[in-house]
């Protein structure tokens, strides 16, 4: 029996399966990506170019972590328990982290997302209607700003500047807009992941392009590629980095689209808005699709594997 294709270009670990993923950090002129690796680990993996993963030793385990970020450091910041978050940082001359509890909110606020703003950091809580904003001068003693805006059912919230406005993504969601310090206005919103696309950590590459990778759904999660962001007339655009280039072989067989309609091989397999050319990237049985003038990124599997890979087609 002919073994069956799998993914090239698209990173999964050994052992275990990618739960969310917390960020993308530079040092020492690699990439390095932390993720959740369950059941309950710490995953961690590095690459030159954002496209090549290598895993690295498990730095350690968490517990059931769930979605959050991670700064330079490294630390990361997590939800132990519901209204209690969690900084976590290597231990000195040992393995595993040390964690300190340093901020007790109400139990529906979770998924902390950290940033430098200056010379301190912020932090965005997401909430049933909410998305809360916190500052620190340290990362341990945290004090409440805003609610940055209303949001029915918010989840791993980031938030970042790009091409003069303000950009908010909320899991699948995101918003273009403005932002004082204080509050978020939007002016325009709309919906950024389709299809098995998890949710998204953005991060500036070495050129300081803002760019995205998510975590992919499925029988076997894995990392998506890595795409950059840009905003288009109110819209949140994603093109593939141009490091993939390298890899790209073009013609990607089976694979139609049609009034945003994907099929592969005449089964439906993932619909996106209409709009100009569909461009797909093909790797084994995953999918990935953006279409001209429609904002984000969609995701599909297909039920028998191609090649294995980077295809591209432009349909």
């Amino acid at each position: 029996m002919e073994p069956v294709p799998a993914p090239r270009l698209h990173f999964a670990p050994r052992d275990g399966e990618i739960g969310e993923i917390y960020g993308v950090l530079r040092s020492g002129g690699r990439y390095q990506v932390f993720y959740e690796q369950a059941p309950g680990g710490l995953g961690q993996a590095s690459s030159d170019d954002l496209v090549i993963w290598w895993e690295q030793p498990s730095p350690g385990a968490l517990g059931d972590a769930g979605c959050g970020s991670v700064v330079d450091g490294p630390a990361l910041f997590f939800t132990r328990t519901p209204g209690v978050i969690v900084r976590a940082t290597a231990a000195t001359g040992s393995a595993g982290w040390t964690t300190d509890q340093v901020l007790a909110v109400d139990p529906d606020l979770r998924d902390p997302y950290v940033w430098r703003a200056g010379d301190e950091w912020r932090m965005l809580l997401a909430g049933a209607d909410r998305i809360a904003q916190y500052r620190s001068t340290d990362q341990l003693a945290w004090d409440f700003v805003s609610d940055l805006v209303a949001w029915d059912g918010a989840r791993c919230p980031r938030l970042f500047p790009l091409d003069g406005a303000w950009v908010l993504l909320v899991a699948g969601s995101y918003a273009v807009g403005t932002y004082d310090g204080r509050v978020f206005t939007a002016a325009s919103q709309g919906v950024f992941g389709r299809g098995r696309l998890g949710p998204v950590v953005t991060f500036a590459d070495a050129a300081g392009r803002r760019c995205a990778l998510a975590h992919l759904t499925g029988q076997a999660s894995a990392f998506s590629l890595p795409w950059v962001l840009s905003v288009r007339g109110q819209r949140l655009v994603a093109t593939p980095h141009p490091h993939l280039d390298p890899y790209l072989t073009s013609g990607a067989a089976g694979l139609t689209a049609a009034g945003g309609e994907v099929r592969d091989n005449g089964e439906l397999i993932l619909s996106m808005p209409a709009g100009g050319e569909t461009l797909v990237l093909a790797d084994a049985d995953i999918v990935e699709v953006t279409v001209e003038g429609v904002s984000g990124l969609g995701v599909a599997r297909r039920s028998v594997p191609g090649l294995s890979g980077l295809r591209i087609g432009r349909l």
